[in-house]
């Protein structure tokens, strides 16, 4: 019995490595073939309203693809790290809340079978879940893809400071420092030296970013973000639930004896399982779009935290727009630009969802077997 015992815990460790192995596989899979085409989707995003002598002028794609195949590796994959840090705890709380879901769901009936309304129920707790642990990842990832396309393009640039005229309005307080600009300027939302709000750019670290925002700014587009990703994991797991339905019946009509449930039937292939996941997501990112392009906007955009304070000092909280858009959190002035990047995006996730379920359960059936 004791021999049992152990073999059985060899074996679950194995399991468990396995999956692992797999599960890593699959998001460098995923991060490989997808990220360019998310940086592209940000910089897309981010400068819709852009002038015609901006970097990103208008935000036409081709030009941002152009401009992501000038930066190279570092300015393309910029913030990859924390794509990949954060993807790991991110799928566990979508596959997992989704698979704790369809379970309560499906509690005494004779089979795991749910219907597509009830996978998209499941997917909309399940992306509510899902947004608490992505949001800061997600804010991380923006800004340095942001940071390492400009450093890309201009790696010897600096903000365009006038401390000369900073020293003047200085000059009628009392001569207590000796070195009264040396000092000011190690404050991080005096670094420009120009009397502005600091842009992406001048942003250089976490640590930057949380002196000058604060721990807040972590979860900044969170609301929009929150109804991103409830849509997106509603409209995902039905859409794929639908997709495997129809194969597995399809599988179903030629077998010699009609099955009893969709259990008995033989499970679809690596192959199938990885394009109706890109369909899958292709649909939800088509859905959830809208909300993308606000969350990315907000979080792309620099508020020191002594301006938030003075807006709520005072009183400057009636937030602007009709109650859907302040709901959604949506900025009136966004509106119009909410659906820009809509092809990108939904290329991007229909590719990463398609490598990262296919390197999964290929792999894994590569160790298995």
């Amino acid at each position: 019995m004791a021999l049992n015992k152990y073999k059985l815990e060899d074996y679950r460790n194995a399991l468990v490595a396995r999956q692992g192995l797999a599960a890593a596989a699959a998001i460098a899979s995923e991060a490989a073939v997808s990220y360019p085409l998310d940086t592209v989707k940000a910089l897309v995003q981010v400068s819709a309203n852009a002038g015609k002598n901006g970097v990103a002028n208008g935000g036409k794609v081709w030009e941002m693809a152009v401009l992501v195949m000038r930066v190279g590796v570092p300015g393309a994959y910029g913030g990859a790290g924390w794509q990949l840090l954060g993807r790991l705890p991110v799928l566990g709380a979508r596959f997992g809340v989704y698979q704790l879901s369809s379970a309560f769901v499906t509690d005494g009936r004779g089979s795991n079978d749910m219907t597509v309304s009830e996978a998209s129920l499941a997917g909309l707790f399940t992306g509510c879940v899902e947004s608490l642990v992505a949001t800061p990842f997600d804010f991380l990832k923006t800004r340095r893809q942001l940071t390492a396309v400009t450093y890309s393009l201009d790696p010897l640039y600096t903000p365009k400071a006038n401390w000369a005229q900073v020293m003047e309005s200085l000059a009628g307080l009392p001569a207590t420092h000796p070195n009264m600009i040396s000092s000011l300027q190690k404050y991080p939302w005096l670094a420009n030296g120009t009397g502005h709000p600091p842009i992406v750019r001048d942003m250089v670290g976490i640590r930057q970013i949380i002196d000058v925002e604060g721990w807040k700014v972590l979860w900044r587009g969170f609301r929009p973000g929150l109804f991103r990703d409830a849509t997106y994991a509603g409209f995902f797991f039905g859409s794929w639930e639908f997709l495997c339905e129809f194969l597995l019946e399809h599988k179903a009509y030629y077998m010699d004896e009609p099955p009893s449930s969709l259990e008995d039937i033989d499970p679809l292939t690596p192959w199938q399982l990885s394009v109706t996941a890109g369909l899958a997501a292709s649909v939800a990112a088509v859905a959830s779009h809208p909300m993308d392009t606000a969350k990315t906007r907000s979080q792309a955009t620099v508020l020191p935290k002594h301006v938030a304070m003075e807006r709520k000092l005072l009183k400057w909280v009636t937030r602007p727009g009709n109650f859907l858009q302040r709901t959604l959190g949506i900025i009136p002035f966004d509106q119009p630009l909410l659906l820009k990047g809509l092809g990108i995006r939904t290329a991007q996730h229909g590719l990463a969802m398609a490598a990262l379920v296919g390197t999964y359960h290929t792999v894994l059936q590569y160790l298995l077997h």
